[in-house]
């Protein structure tokens, strides 16, 4: 089963490029059989991609889209509508401080291919799609096009 998972900054308009989002999301599902979405659910982007992925189960339902959590969640957490599950990722509970920064390169190792929307040399989305090149996963920038 191969994965994807999306990384944007938290404060970004997606309308200008959600057209190539999509178009990339559908090509990693009809062209190579990408069925496993991750996502942090924590910025514009995410929450973009999220609902992108939930809409497109309509015509793919075989797509799983799935919240990778950065904490273990008590028992009032929620699952977000467009989630089909979450998984928290990590072997051990980490410092909160550090948890997103450790969840992030979980996905990152996880996963087949990451889409991305960043634009700036620093941030946790940044961080994450460096450390995917360094692992020479494959990282397609909608914001470099």
């Amino acid at each position: 089963m191969a994965s994807c998972v999306f990384f944007g900054h938290s404060r970004l308009n997606v309308k200008p490029f959600s057209v190539a989002v999509e178009r990339e999301v559908v090509r990693l599902i009809e062209q190579c059989s990408f069925t496993q979405f991750y996502n942090g659910f924590r910025g514009d982007f995410d929450r973009f991609c999220a609902a992108l992925v939930w809409r497109l189960k309509a015509v793919y339902p075989d797509i799983k889209n799935t919240l990778a959590l950065s904490y273990i969640p008590d028992k009032h957490f929620v699952l977000p509508s467009c989630f089909d599950d979450s998984v928290y990722l990590l072997e051990r509970k980490v410092h909160p401080r550090f948890a997103i920064i450790e969840t992030n390169k979980r996905m990152v190792e996880v996963s087949d291919f990451i889409i991305c929307a960043v634009n700036a040399h620093f941030g946790g989305a940044y961080a994450a799609c460096e450390y995917a090149q360094a692992l020479k996963k494959p990282v397609v920038n909608v914001l470099a096009n």
